[in-house]
């Protein structure tokens, strides 16, 4: 019969470990699902002193009652025997019946001896196996004491060191908290700091850019110069128009009425309208009539793409020769007249009417290309 108890053994974090056949259990649990032996130390020796004192006592029982069943089986041996030898001695010598009885108290006498011997045998072992066992069972009891006492000495020792941990894990604690508030504040001051410098920065930023982009500009001009006036001039354009008296939605001739319209060294001024393809840049507009360039007072731009000349000949002379108009166009201009149209000595610009140039025009009140009458000064054709 074992008497031994299973050793500790340190606790998982998620159950607990059977002391009786080592199952790791729920910790929710107070039996083991193994075994059913209970799971705390305490119940555990206490289950396994009270199962140990039950099988000595019982095993005690079980002695007692065979040893006095072997003395009796035993003394009713010697009492067949005797018996026995007490029918054959009367048998044989009936006569001697008085002389033998002193031999067969002799024998009974000794037969009692042998009995209470026996008896005194069997009690002495009966004696000492109870005596071990009560033993056996003193020395678990001590055992588990002991067990039980240093379990609790070793959980007060951990309760202790998790006290002595936890204290100056506090201290450590506070000590980080009371840095943390300082570089906190300390961080706070900086950036107080950084946001009343902000606005120069940014300012001294718009600055820095500012002046970064015109130096960038400024080295792009200086780099780039004969691609700039590569550019500049590739756009450089030519409207060659033949304009003679057939009607033309884009061009229109208003020739001379005689005493109403302007007469420069004798000779009565044709108006000339001509549209372009894009409105010229104020200037640049240069107009040339066969091999003669044209004096810049002898045209006008009187609004977007529409030009104007003034030709001193005959009408009829216009077709003997195209107009080369050549300018830098102002390609933001997207507000261009498309058509011309002449109706009662008036020319109208997409249907818009044109003050008459070179003559009276109390009738003109304005339009959508011209808000205020404009008179424009005749020059004669070079």
């Amino acid at each position: 019969m074992g008497t031994g108890l299973a050793q500790p053994k340190p606790l998982p974090p998620n159950g607990q470990i059977c002391h009786q056949c080592g199952t790791l259990n729920p910790t929710t649990q107070s039996f083991c699902g193994s075994c059913g032996s209970p799971l705390k130390l305490g119940d555990y020796i206490s289950k396994r002193v009270s199962d140990d004192l039950a099988t000595a006592i019982r095993d005690r029982d079980v002695l007692e009652t065979e040893s006095s069943i072997r003395v009796f089986e035993r003394a009713w041996g010697w009492v067949k025997i005797v018996g026995t030898i007490a029918a054959a001695l009367l048998a044989i010598v009936g006569a001697g019946v008085i002389w033998k009885v002193s031999d067969w108290w002799h024998a009974v006498d000794s037969a009692k001896g042998v009995v209470t011997q026996t008896a005194a045998d069997a009690q002495k072992q009966i004696g000492d196996t109870s005596t071990g066992f009560l033993k056996s069972i003193e020395n678990a009891s001590s055992a588990a004491q002991t067990a039980s006492n240093q379990a609790t000495a070793s959980a007060k020792e951990q309760s202790q060191l998790i006290a002595k941990t936890a204290a100056g894990t506090r201290v450590e604690l506070a000590k980080e908290g009371d840095a943390v508030k300082k570089e906190v504040a300390d961080t706070q001051t900086q950036l107080d700091a950084a946001k009343a410098l902000r606005p120069s920065m940014e300012q001294t930023q718009k600055q820095l850019a500012s002046a970064l982009e015109q130096v960038q500009a400024q080295q792009k001009a200086i780099s780039s110069s004969q691609n700039f006036i590569k550019e500049v001039f590739s756009s450089f354009t030519t409207d060659i128009t033949t304009v003679n008296l057939e009607p033309n939605p884009k061009f229109a001739v208003i020739p001379p009425i005689k005493g109403r319209t302007m007469v420069l060294n004798g000779k009565d001024i044709t108006v000339v309208y001509v549209l372009l393809h894009a409105t010229p840049i104020q200037g640049t507009v240069q107009l040339q009539w066969g091999v003669f360039a044209q004096p810049r007072n002898s045209y006008i731009m009187v609004v977007h793409n529409l030009f104007v000349t003034f030709w001193a000949d005959p009408p009829g002379s216009l077709a003997n020769s195209a107009f080369n108009i050549s300018y830098f166009p102002d390609t933001s201009d997207k507000d261009l007249i498309q058509t011309l149209s002449v109706k009662d000595g008036r020319v109208y610009a997409d249907g818009e009417p044109l003050p008459k140039i070179g003559q009276p025009d109390p009738d003109f009140k304005g339009d959508k290309w011209i808000q205020m009458p404009q008179t424009a000064v005749p020059q004669t054709h070079q």
